[in-house]
């Protein structure tokens, strides 16, 4: 696998980067990466090292797609997010309530623990310990782009075993100075209205899922296959480095094997939101 990168850190957002694309606000954007070379494993910037207690929660969906219809879509129960685990780490996508999972990332290499995360976050959106094991080298320079994920056996009907294949990254750091929050209000208050320096931090990974689960036919595994896209903003300001805030954009897409590919076939089909706060831990 490649060695990690650094990221890139600009004062301004690159008019072409994946800030820039998300603050568009539009769908079509967001399209599905399948040829790619191996990427890099994520490198995160110093204010997000060290370990957080995550709360996640639902914010609303979007279907963006002009060529298919959301009732022909809702048919379509193999999009990812449609079913319990199809997502691995939102395995319960539409949840009411919030779900807390532990973000774990080295002081040192800026590598996240996605052992940790993960099985957190599954146990978490599940409501019980389904997990039994996170296969993971990426961190010990194995593959950054493969994590296994093996549940405990009869425990989720959805799942046995995913294989979570990655085929793309992208990432982008921009800062931003102190700044007044209205030059039109009185100059007492807008001292008092000062918004704070900070950072955001943008990182996206596009996803391939393969999911084993019991069939009824005997012996035979149940095998789906899903493609995902997941699309993070981090937030952190100077004056509580302890605090981050943030938000998950979750763009599904169909499979190449499934029929409607071709009416769509590189734009996300579904657009999930959460919103995301971490407090940082002692450990």
């Amino acid at each position: 696998p490649s060695p990690p990168t650094a990221f890139p850190a600009t004062s301004t957002p690159n008019p072409t980067g994946l800030a820039a694309k998300l603050s568009a606000r539009d769908p079509s954007l967001l399209k599905n990466r399948l040829f790619n070379l191996p990427p890099s494993p994520q490198i995160y910037p110093p204010f997000l090292r060290g370990t957080w207690d995550v709360s996640l929660q639902f914010s609303g969906f979007l279907f963006p797609s002009s060529s298919l219809s959301k009732q022909t879509l809702l048919a379509d129960t193999s999009i990812p997010g449609f079913q319990k685990c199809s997502i691995a780490s939102l395995a319960d996508v539409g949840k009411e309530s919030i779900t807390t999972y532990r973000m774990s990332i080295d002081e040192t290499t800026g590598l996240e623990d996605r052992k940790v995360a993960l099985k957190g976050s599954l146990n978490g959106f599940l409501g019980y310990d389904a997990v039994r094991e996170v296969i993971y080298d990426g961190n010990a320079g194995g593959n950054p782009n493969r994590i296994g994920i093996d549940f405990v056996p009869n425990r989720t009907r959805n799942a046995n075993r995913i294989e979570l294949f990655c085929n793309g990254r992208e990432s982008e750091l921009v800062t931003y100075e102190s700044q007044q929050q209205s030059k039109e209000l009185p100059q007492s208050k807008q001292q008092a209205m000062l918004l704070p320096g900070g950072k955001i931090f943008l990182n996206s990974e596009y996803i391939r899922q393969v999911t084993f689960s019991l069939s009824q036919e005997f012996g035979v595994a149940r095998q789906v296959s899903g493609n995902y896209a997941h699309f993070w903003t981090w937030k952190g300001n100077d004056s509580d480095p302890e605090r981050i805030e943030g938000n998950l954009l979750t763009a599904a897409y169909l499979d190449a094997q499934d029929p409607l590919f071709f009416e769509e076939p590189s734009k996300p089909v579904v657009v999930y939101a959460h919103n995301l706060i971490g407090r940082k831990v002692v450990v």
